[in-house]
Parts: structure tokens; C-alpha cells; sequence
């Protein structure tokens, strides 16, 4: 009899210690807010083409892997000219880490809410981008600056992943080395007026 108590005592311990162990596994694990999704081109010519991607806007967010977001302001400002652009590529911005402001738990989402404070009195539409490095976004700053965004009526918008000049410029600036555009080693294309970044070779 004593050792059956023995035998179910230490069959219930091992059972408690699984499901803390379970417990703990699934509270560790990320809740992902969006995925990032290629889009579909259909090469049928059935269908117009879709609209190009909105790769920059007036405000643009990356939601990176650490917690933090990081905002800049830079964009491509082409007016009303729509002809001679390449939107198949993101244009060269001339980005630098010091554009690059950082965004944390205590001060997202009043930042979020003042730049889009009243954009009334622009005589053309303000587009904003939220970007990630990776395509499952984990980070929280997503939801609380989709929530901003809709608490302020817009909706004009696209979710897309970071463009390599962004991610290049950020890097820089979380490992504080100096940054010179010219001696990046740049591997994608770039679009815009056809405009070649320093040290570009096709």
C-alpha cells in the first residue's frame, strides 16, 4: 500500500512538472499581429495591373525585431508627375541614422497621434508605411499603431517589409558606426527618376 502512495505521488509530480513546463514554453512563445504576403502578380494579362507598392510615404514606421520602432519622415516628393517613374523598385532616398527616430512603449503611440494630428490642410493626401525585417510581426508597436491610425480615421496605408536601404541605415545606427553611403555594397535596384545611388553599378 505504501509504495502504490509512493508510486501515484510521484506520478502526480511528474505530471504538475509537464504541465508547468507546457505552461511556460507556451507564454514564451510571440503572438504575431500580421504576416507580410508577396503580392500575387497575375502574368495572364487577363487582369490590369495592380497598383504599384507603396514603398515610402510622408511618415513610414519599422516595427523592428527588438521592441522598438523606428520612424523617418524621408520620401520622394515626385508632385504630380506620374510619367518616368520606376515604382518597381523603392526609390534611394538618401536615408541617414540620424533620420531615423526611436519609438518605445512609453512614447509610441502619442508620437503616432501627433504627427497626424490634423492633415486637413495639406492639398494632397499623406500615405504612411509600417515595415518589418521579417515577415511575421511580432512586435506589439503593429497593433498600437493601427489602433492610432484608425482613432485618427486613416486609413491610407500599405504594410510591407523593409526595404534594404532602411534595413542597411538601421543597422548602421544600432551598432553607432559611421555611415557612408558610398562605400555600401548595394545588392537590389532602386527606382524613382532612374536616379543611381552613390557607388551603384548596374
Amino acid at each position: 500500500m505504501k509504495k502504490n502512495l509512493i508510486y501515484f505521488a510521484l506520478v502526480a509530480f511528474l505530471f504538475a512538472c509537464d504541465n508547468a513546463f507546457e505552461d511556460k514554453a507556451f507564454e514564451k512563445q510571440s503572438t504575431v499581429y500580421h504576416v507580410i504576403k508577396e503580392p500575387i502578380i497575375d502574368t495572364s494579362n487577363s487582369a490590369p495591373p495592380p497598383p504599384p507598392l507603396l514603398y515610402y510615404g510622408q511618415h513610414n514606421f519599422i516595427v523592428y525585431t527588438n521592441g522598438k520602432t523606428y520612424y523617418h519622415n524621408k520620401f520622394n516628393d515626385y508632385g504630380w508627375c506620374g510619367t518616368g517613374i520606376d515604382t518597381s523598385n523603392p526609390d534611394f532616398i538618401s536615408l541617414q541614422p540620424s533620420d531615423l527616430v526611436e519609438l518605445t512603449d512609453d512614447n509610441l503611440v502619442g508620437f503616432v497621434k501627433s504627427v497626424f494630428q490634423d492633415t486637413s490642410s495639406y492639398h494632397r493626401k499623406i500615405a504612411a508605411t509600417i515595415s518589418s525585417p521579417v515577415d511575421s510581426i511580432t512586435n506589439k508597436h503593429f497593433n498600437e499603431i493601427i489602433n492610432a491610425f484608425r482613432q485618427k480615421n486613416f486609413n491610407i496605408y500599405s504594410i510591407r517589409k523593409t526595404t534594404e536601404e532602411e534595413q542597411v541605415v538601421l543597422s548602421y545606427k544600432l551598432e553607432n558606426k559611421e555611415y557612408v553611403p558610398e562605400q555600401i555594397n548595394w545588392k537590389g535596384e532602386f527606382g524613382g527618376i532612374k536616379f543611381l545611388p552613390p557607388n551603384y553599378k548596374e
